[in-house]
């Protein structure tokens, strides 16, 4: 599934997003929440994860900002799915420290701006989708356009893993972890939207990828 020669960067960007996660653990425990395990699990999943996929989307935009980067474009892979792989570790903990695994309770209401589960629901299952289809192999199977074609929908689920970690609860965001993980979201927003706005310009804002982009 991974090219020779890959291992070494599947282990240092896995590395990187496991290092993530610890040091936002560690600041949660320790510092935000003290001694109170389940919550220090629950924000540093979750804000662990929601940087590292940031991180992952601003580096595409960076690759087109210098071009010689672009030879490491598997950094973003690596890191998308690093960044999954802390939102599953996210709603595990959620399930259990937070609903006590009574799963009616999750969904007690369809209005997203009611329930920023919703919102988050449907970022984790498009992520999912990615993540799943994140190899060579998967590539090849549904041909590239059509890898391309699903990939292109982390774009919504960015904007709805936004709505969701904005819409709990600003409060968890007003620490220096919130303000970190809302610059990389600043930062990978501006990247993805110069991109899109500089792409469509040159197509006079007439093609079909135009309107899905708006």
């Amino acid at each position: 599934m991974i090219p020779q020669g890959s291992w070494r960067h599947v282990v240092l960007w896995g590395g990187f997003s496991l290092g993530v996660w610890i040091l936002e653990f560690m600041y949660q425990y320790f510092v935000l929440t003290p001694g109170m395990v389940g919550d220090a699990l629950v924000s540093s999943f979750a804000l662990g994860g929601a940087t590292v996929i940031g991180l992952a989307l601003f580096s595409s935009a960076l690759f087109k900002w210098y071009p010689r980067l672009a030879q490491y474009w598997r950094v973003r892979r690596y890191l998308g799915v690093g960044g999954f792989t802390l939102i599953v570790g996210h709603v595990i903990s959620v399930v259990a420290y937070v609903y006590d695994f009574q799963y009616a309770d999750i969904y007690w209401s369809f209005n997203p701006l009611q329930n920023p589960v919703i919102f988050g629901s449907i970022a984790f299952t498009i992520l999912f989708l990615m993540a799943s289809t994140s190899t060579d192999w998967a590539k090849q199977k549904l041909t590239p356009r059509r890898w391309k074609f699903l990939h292109r929908f982390v774009y919504g689920a960015y904007v709805s893993a936004i709505f969701h970690f904005t819409l709990m609860d600003f409060r968890l965001l007003k620490n220096p972890a919130g303000y970190f993980l809302l610059a990389v979201t600043a930062a990978a927003l501006f990247g993805q939207l110069y991109w899109f706005f500089v792409t469509a310009a040159r197509r006079r804002f007439r093609s079909v990828g135009t309107v899905v982009g708006f």
